[in-house]
């Protein structure tokens, strides 16, 4: 019994489409064109929850250690626009992109911040952290 009821488990999890599997985020997986993305990590909890399996995460962070959210992001590659979206959720903004070389521009109160030639490799997470003075951003205190 033990045999075939792992293996019922095995196939189910197997066929399980990767649109359910974003479905299971405990936050709102978007779509810009045809990347998925999600904002988040706000609570200790959530952090903990979220599945690290996009390969760009970016972090937006004063330099007093503050965690920042709904900074407007552009992700480019030759030039050309490859990401367009808000980290609305929290300080993380994942970002399911493929391998490449990027540059990546961050607005947060009207004060921005890039960093240029960000690689992405396959299988791989990478995180980048974007620091404004907290002089030049509205905390809301």
């Amino acid at each position: 019994m033990k045999r075939s009821l792992g293996a019922l488990l095995v196939v189910l999890v197997a066929g399980v489409p990767a649109a359910a599997a974003a479905a299971e985020l405990p936050v709102p997986v978007q779509q810009y064109e045809s990347i998925s993305y999600y904002s988040a990590g706000v609570g200790i909890e959530e952090r903990r929850e979220l599945p690290q399996r996009y390969p760009l995460k970016v972090v937006f962070r004063t330099d007093a250690g503050h965690l920042l959210c709904d900074a407007d992001v552009t992700i480019t590659a030759g030039g050309k626009t490859v990401f367009r979206g808000r980290a609305q959720h929290g300080p993380w903004l994942v970002v399911d992109l493929p391998p490449g070389s990027y540059d990546i521009t961050a607005v947060q109160d009207g004060a921005s911040r890039t960093t240029k030639g960000v690689k992405i490799a396959k299988g791989k997470q990478r995180t980048v952290v974007l620091t404004w003075k907290l002089a030049d951003v509205d905390m809301g205190l």
